[in-house]
């Protein structure tokens, strides 16, 4: 467990512009950062980091929170995994107390996987610099590729010995020593077990490439053997697990994503070593697939940090099909996607050591295609004359601008294909319809026809501005609160009530106050004790508790302060105080309008939202009335005194309905609202 110190020192170091800049690429939007939305496929940014209050606002999936809370939400974190991760990247020491059996038990098995990958990692690396057959057979084995002792140290290169097949892996060995259970060793694929029941290394006698996750967390590992066995996969890697999804990793991530921000472009090649060589060239923006086919998962990551990418393949017939397939994944999430193609025998891996940075990056500049023309190239060689194939062809290129979501660019794209084709564009616009259409139907999963047209389907709910309902009039106060909870408010005084001219020892009428001054924490507090509204929403009733607490010692809590809070808190702060909107700048510099914003108008703006709170809780209470008095016309005997509690019933209803009335009318019209199930559970006064 963490110590609450240790806690408190991680939640002060934590910057959350720093974490949630990890994962996604943030730009300046005046007070705030906007991105794209790492929860959802989104082609318009609707995330915003609010580095004042330490907290961020995801519109399209609707979560929020503070540093602590996208971690959990990305990464699927526990609480205590969250805090980890953090006092890792702000080195921050953790000692925490021993834990007892029961705990150890219930700690997850990501978390297990995770300190497993970490401890394999380091143990791969001192097998290769550490022992001689690491230091002759791997090292020996990198060297001879060329690299660098640098590059080495970068990509946390390894070694894994090999032992006879009679005797337990080294490592199966050394991780039993250090405390890891044979079944976080089996769950993460470093090692298999025997018929016998005894563990083997899987990667025994192979070199290692730790594979790690955008924030450079060690997360999988590939392995290549050195041996000529033709028998034996020359590469193998770690399985899927709650820590490693192969789908969703790229090689070398972690040290490519500040290059493809300032590059604002990505290099996408296939292996690991090319990825290495590139680097080791100058080219950093650079990244592999991790050994398996390109999926949308992995595009989506690149997404975050630029727009823009070029697919380097090798010349083979397997690496140009694996282009073709990617290209239509890469399209598909709005990507602009160029395809270089390396001279015959040439790889990036060669190819970058022998030609160098300046000379590689002319190359690509010379040399890279956009897709359609790689496309059509590449496929009219093998349709040639052959009507059939060329059929084949005109489809698949259209099929690739189908994906394109952009309506202006696939135009563009089809025009072009047109020309390089040599047909009439209404004829690749009719295909195109077609494809679109699959593509609909694919992704509706069922057929065109049984999907409603938009201007016959029915007239849907319209958008609701703001919060409704009991606990979203709770959530508006809050909102308040968090925000000008410190602002100063003037209340009028009212005037002598009773006419009795000033007693003895009080203020003469040159001396009378009018007015005072008190902040809005201050009058809210007041109100809310005054009139007797409870809150129901157990966040907001906590933040409201804190208030008290702090104001007693003096201390009103600013904004800043709920993104140290917990997860729940710290989500609804989001929730409550990022706008998607903001008020122009033109509406004064250019039309010469002031517009009256909410903080101009503080006092109507609370008063407001105390209102609509008493208006819900009278309109609540006039619905338990009335069930009660349609309970009792169905079952008389269920009162003792019938008579007088249908009576005295009525009695509150008037009193009930003459106050919904004088609450209806400060808002100068007749508020029609339905009772939610969460607006009549309030206990009965």
């Amino acid at each position: 467990m963490i110590p609450k110190d240790t806690v408190d020192a991680i939640l002060q170091a934590t910057v959350i512009e720093e974490v949630v800049g990890d994962f996604v690429q943030l730009r300046k939007s005046g007070t705030s950062m906007r991105g794209m939305s790492p929860f959802t496929n989104e082609k318009t940014p609707s995330f915003y980091v609010v580095p004042g209050k330490g907290i961020f606002k995801d519109f399209s999936s609707g979560k929020g929170g503070s540093a602590v809370t996208f971690l959990m939400e990305h990464e699927k974190l526990s609480y205590p995994e969250a805090l980890r991760w953090l006092a890792r990247k702000y080195g921050i020491e953790i000692e925490e107390r021993q834990l007892t059996p029961e705990e150890l038990e219930e700690q997850t098995e990501r978390e297990s996987l995770s300190n497993l990958s970490s401890w394999a990692q380091k143990w791969f690396s001192e097998q290769l610099r550490e022992t001689g057959e690491g230091k002759s057979v791997g090292i020996g084995y990198f060297r001879s590729r060329g690299f660098s002792d640098a590059i080495m140290e970068d990509f946390a290169l390894g070694y894994c010995p090999e032992r006879p097949w009679s005797e337990e892996g080294a490592l199966a060995e050394a991780a039993k020593k250090a405390g890891y259970k044979e079944k976080w060793l089996l769950a993460s694929g470093l090692c298999k077990q025997r018929e016998d029941g005894s563990l083997y290394d899987f990667y025994r006698g192979r070199v290692i490439f730790p594979i790690r996750d955008v924030t450079g967390r060690f997360i999988g590992f590939g392995g290549r053997t050195l041996k000529t066995d033709k028998k034996i996969p020359k590469y193998v890697n770690s399985p899927e697990s709650p820590l490693y999804d192969k789908s969703r990793a790229l090689y070398g991530i972690h040290l490519a994503r500040n290059a493809i921000v300032r590059e604002d472009r990505a290099i996408l090649v296939e292996g690991y070593t090319d990825v290495m060589a590139m680097r080791q060239s100058g080219v950093e923006h650079v990244v592999a697939s991790s050994g398996t086919a390109l999926t949308v998962e992995q595009v989506r990551l690149l997404r975050r940090f630029s727009k823009r990418m070029t697919m380097l393949f090798d010349g083979d017939p397997a690496g140009l099909r694996a282009a073709i397939r990617g290209v239509d994944i890469v399209l598909g999430e709005g990507l602009d996607v160029k395809v270089a193609v390396l001279p015959e025998g040439e790889d990036p891996d060669t190819f970058a050591k022998r030609l160098g940075r300046e000379a590689l990056m002319e190359w690509l500049a010379e040399n890279s295609r956009d897709f359609i023309r790689f496309k059509i190239d590449l496929l009219a060689e093998e349709a040639e004359n052959d009507p059939i194939k060329r059929t084949e062809l005109v489809r698949s290129v259209v099929q690739s601008i189908a994906h394109v979501p952009d309506e202006l660019k696939r135009t563009v794209y089809l025009q072009e294909s047109a020309g390089r084709l040599g047909m009439p564009s209404e004829d690749l616009m009719a295909e195109l319809s077609r494809q679109a259409r699959h593509l609909l139907e694919k992704e509706a999963k069922a057929p065109l026809p049984s999907l409603q047209r938009e201007d016959a389907a029915p007239i849907g709910k319209p958008r609701l501005l703001g919060r409704v309902g009991r606990m979203g009039r709770e959530a508006d106060l809050l909102r308040l609160l968090l925000q000008y909870g410190r602002q100063k408010l003037t209340i009028e005084l009212p005037e002598d009530p009773d006419g009795s001219g000033p007693t003895e020892g009080a203020p003469t009428e040159e001396e009378q106050v009018s007015s005072i001054e008190v902040t809005l924490a201050e009058f809210l507090l007041h109100e809310l004790d005054t009139i007797g509204l409870a809150i129901r929403h157990p966040v907001v009733d906590q933040v409201i508790q804190t208030f008290r607490e702090s104001m007693l010692e003096g201390h009103i809590p600013g904004p800043e302060t709920w993104s140290q809070a917990g997860p729940e808190i710290a989500a609804m702060t989001a929730d409550v105080l990022v706008s998607e909107f903001a008020l122009s700048d033109n509406w004064l510099n250019r039309h010469g309008i002031a517009a009256e914003t909410e903080d101009k108008m503080l006092m109507q703006a609370l008063q407001g939202a105390l209102y609509r709170l008493m208006l819900d809780e009278a309109r609540s209470e006039g619905a338990r009335i009335v069930g009660r008095l349609e309970e009792m016309a169905k079952d008389p005997e269920s009162s003792e005194d019938p008579a007088s509690e249908e009576v005295n019933l009525l009695k509150r209803k008037m009193a009930v309905s003459k106050r919904v009335g004088l609450l209806a009318g400060h808002f100068g019209s007749t508020i029609l609202h339905v009772l939610k199930e969460e607006d009549q559970t309030v206990q009965s006064s």
